[in-house]
């Protein structure tokens, strides 16, 4: 946003925004619009490269593949000829992410053990190409509550014409927190636990049945109220 719309803004901690959120939006709203980068952030906005004139999901896509041949292959030391494996877990995950992975199904798709699999996924999420959320005090080697993508822009160059915006919003609010939070399974209703103690939701809009025990990450609305906080804040986090 600061970018593109030429401003300045400071990053706030999770805490502020929390408790502060809805003097900070009517701050930033009284100044410029973030309402108007948000979905083009979301589209093609975490990578740098979105300001050349290139094509955009081709470039995503290279990048993609070469963090699959460094990141993973070369980092992780595995043989050239198990690119083809990981290219079709990476596939397969994306377009169903968020979900819970099948790994009896994952394995016998792309023909490898469940073990591998479970070590796949990791590499993947050491390679900034997905997330890993798990139940509070479980991680690797565990079995994952849900796989998100990385962050949001990853979803439009493999299925364009498919990509589900509650996916999308859910993805940019696990990335734009994973930097200084932690995050887990969320309680009843909940889609995240953050730091143990608070539940979020994370919504289209405000037309929803409040949950007093819950937060709610709010995508069309410019200033939040209460636990209802807008989608587009948690951007400045960083």
């Amino acid at each position: 946003f600061n970018l593109m719309s030429g401003n300045s803004f400071p990053a706030y901690t999770f805490g502020e925004i929390l408790v502060d959120h809805q003097e900070i939006a009517k701050g930033i709203c009284s100044v410029g619009k973030p309402m108007a980068y948000f979905q083009d952030y979301l589209h093609h906005g975490f990578y740098p490269f979105f300001l050349e004139k290139r094509n955009f999901s081709e470039n995503l896509l290279k990048t993609m593949n070469m963090m699959l041949e460094v990141d993973v292959l070369y980092i992780k030391q595995i043989e050239q000829s198990y690119l083809p494996k990981l290219r079709k877990l990476l596939y397969l995950l994306a377009t169903s992410a968020p979900c819970t992975p099948n790994v009896s199904q994952l394995s016998k798709d792309i023909e490898t053990s469940r073990a591998t699999v479970m070590n796949y996924i990791k590499y993947l999420a050491d390679a900034r190409l997905m997330n890993i959320l798990y139940p509070v005090g479980e991680s690797f080697p565990k079995k994952p509550s849900k796989v998100y993508m990385y962050n949001s822009n990853l979803m439009y160059p493999i299925r364009p014409m498919e990509v589900n915006m509650q996916s999308v919003r859910e993805s940019f609010f696990y990335n734009q927190l994973l930097k200084d939070n932690k995050l887990n399974e969320g309680g009843k209703n909940a889609h995240f636990l953050v730091n143990g103690m608070h539940n979020f939701r994370i919504e289209e809009n405000m037309k929803v049945k409040n949950n007093p025990d819950l937060y709610y990450a709010i995508d069309k609305v410019e200033v939040g109220e209460g636990n209802m906080i807008p989608l587009w804040l948690f951007g400045f986090l960083y």
